[in-house]
């Protein structure tokens, strides 16, 4: 098996980075191409239908879907020059990279942009979440591991190693 197209979910913590550094290595063994990824919440507002139902002024509900909309483009930006300098590194490592941003669910955005790009596995990062935190709130490496249907090698976040004896 060969992986053509290596896909990187970050969320922009410096965990999530860690998975990049797997991903440089994997691509360089099979002259991949890494793309890293970012998703962006969209900002929530109240559409104007419901606005109106709950006594909400439309006036009010229209500046406030335009102040979502200026925050998402400020987002969108903040998150381009994050991924321009991942990108730097990635090519600074000898390997072809490229980068792509999404607004949506994190889960569903990872795994459409996998198909889209018919990208051949997606490394990323565990959140370290488990048991009843995971169920309540759900995990995207989860859902990416279930709805992808490529390879996701999930990489746990490192522990930091205690100074002490035999250090």
């Amino acid at each position: 098996m060969t992986f053509k197209r290596i896909l990187v979910p970050l969320d922009g913590s410096r965990v999530s980075g860690q998975a990049l550094s797997y991903a440089i290595d994997i691509a360089k063994r099979y002259q991949s191409k890494v793309i890293a990824m970012r998703v962006v919440p969209p900002a929530t507002v109240v559409p104007s239908s419901t606005a109106t139902e709950i006594g909400i002024d439309p006036a009010a509900a229209r500046i406030a879907v335009q102040s979502a909309r200026i925050q998402d483009r400020a987002n969108v930006v903040r998150v381009r020059r994050y991924l321009q300098q991942k990108l730097r590194t990635i090519t600074g490592k000898g390997v072809e990279g490229a980068y792509h941003i999404a607004v949506g669910e994190p889960g569903k955005s990872i795994v459409q942009h996998s198909a889209d790009a018919k990208v051949d596995l997606i490394v990323m990062m565990t959140s370290g979440k488990g048991g009843l935190k995971r169920a309540i709130l759900g995990s995207v490496a989860d859902e990416v591991t279930r709805k992808a249907g490529v390879p996701v090698l999930l990489v746990p976040k490192r522990k930091r190693r205690k100074q002490g004896k035999g250090s």
